[in-house]
């Protein structure tokens, strides 16, 4: 008799990672299974059930019952490992996770899993090495070869990415989320003809990525081929009518075209569903001025302002229309914030494109966070330093940044 076990243990799409998540399929066999391990394999399929809902507490309550019946069940020890990873507690997972891999070292799974926790508890040299034994296992594995591309892109090292993620694509042609992370890693080393081929060839393999129909607009549009951005925000918008996003980056590409009333309706859009968008406010603005408008601009200016006081090119833009309307000491005033922030802005830019395409990049938050924190800007860093935790709960720079951002806000 055989079992088949989905353990539907997620991986997470590490820093540029961004795809979607790729389940592990997990095979044994039983010559002839016990009552006991029978009975396990019952609790087990009953914990993952519940980890794949979000439901940890329960799913680790019968990985537990599993483990009570057969003591060596090691994908047991595997459920318990990545459902305590979901909690936050990498400690205890990685404990789970080397007792799975005492009972058994031929699970190219537990390795894999294993790999996952190194990563996000910022020990990167264990993680290569656990990601390299389970190679050496099993080298055909499509999986350990994309994990091992998202964690050469998590430290940045994005030639090394590449060549795991084709080396993935090469044994699995279908596996879409490599063909995504591939093009991430060729935009990250600026390569964007080669990130257009990959997702084109994701979107073929799955056509129904709103994710990677926009970041092929984002593309498009920076090579200057507003027409065909205009197409793939539009195919990225079906299904998701109310992202500002999307909207935004519509209105923008409008702009380009010249399309100026075009433009505006997407900025209208964006506010009737979400009027804290500064960014729509500050275009209204400028488009206002170029129409010579400027006592309506100056409106929409000081209201981006207020919803960020640090919005470096609203006070530019505020100055000159104060400028435009003969008031010289508030254009003046205007124009000083402006230079004491345009560093600051320009620093954060650098972060923002890096999040505009991989908004699941951890470290890309934590570096936010310095900035945020450089330039005195404290809740910011705070709100950029949590994020880049939610994202990896282990991130050991980011959780210390965040402990000394929050003692310097309280010594204030």
């Amino acid at each position: 008799m055989s079992g088949k076990i989905t353990a539907q243990i997620k991986w997470l799409g590490i820093g540029m990672a961004c795809a979607g998540l790729i389940g592990v399929i997990c095979l044994y066999f039983f010559a002839s299974p016990s009552r006991d391990r029978a009975e396990a394999k019952a609790l087990f399929d009953q914990g993952n059930t519940y980890l794949n809902v979000g439901q940890v507490g329960r799913a680790i309550d019968y990985y537990k019952k599993a483990i009570d019946r057969d003591p060596d069940f090691v994908y047991a020890y595997n459920g318990m490992g990545m459902a305590y990873r979901a909690t936050g507690d990498l400690a205890r997972a990685e404990y789970y996770l080397l007792q799975a891999l005492s009972l058994d070292r031929t699970v190219v799974d537990t390795y894999n899993n294993l790999g996952i926790i190194y990563s996000e508890s910022d020990r990167p040299e264990k993680a290569e090495a656990i990601y390299r034994q389970a190679l050496s296992l099993d080298p055909n594995s499509a999986v350990m070869h994309y994990n091992l591309g998202a964690f050469y892109a998590q430290i940045g090292h994005y030639s090394k990415a590449v060549e795991e993620y084709r080396n993935a694509v090469q044994l699995r042609r279908d596996l879409f989320q490599a063909h995504n992370n591939l093009a991430l890693s060729y935009i990250a080393l600026g390569k964007p003809q080669e990130a257009i081929a990959e997702y084109e060839i994701s979107l073929q393999l799955n056509p129904h990525q709103s994710r990677a129909y926009y970041n092929l607009g984002l593309v498009y549009a920076e090579e200057g081929q507003y027409e065909v951005a205009l197409d793939y925000y539009r195919k990225a918008l079906q299904g998701k009518q109310n992202n500002p996003d999307i909207h935004y980056h519509l209105g923008l590409t409008y702009e380009g075209l010249q399309q100026e009333e075009k433009a505006l309706a997407q900025y209208e859009k964006i506010l009737s569903f979400a009027p804290s968008h500064q960014q729509s406010h500050y275009r209204i603005g400028l488009l206002l001025a170029r129409e010579n408008r400027y006592r309506e601009a100056v409106a929409y200016y000081e209201q981006a302002i207020s919803l960020d006081p640090q919005y470096a090119d609203a006070h530019y833009n505020l100055g000159r229309a104060y400028m435009k309307l003969g008031m010289r000491a508030e254009a003046q005033r205007e124009m000083d914030l402006f230079k004491k922030m345009s560093q600051y802005n320009k620093e954060k830019e650098h972060i923002g494109k890096i999040l505009l395409y991989m908004p699941g990049d951890a470290a890309a938050h934590w570096k936010l966070g310095r900035i945020h924190e450089k330039y005195g800007q404290y809740e910011r860093a705070v709100t950029a330093y949590r994020k880049a935790l939610t994202l990896r709960p282990g991130f050991g720079e980011a959780r210390r940044g965040l402990k000394e951002v929050l003692q310097r806000v309280q010594s204030l």
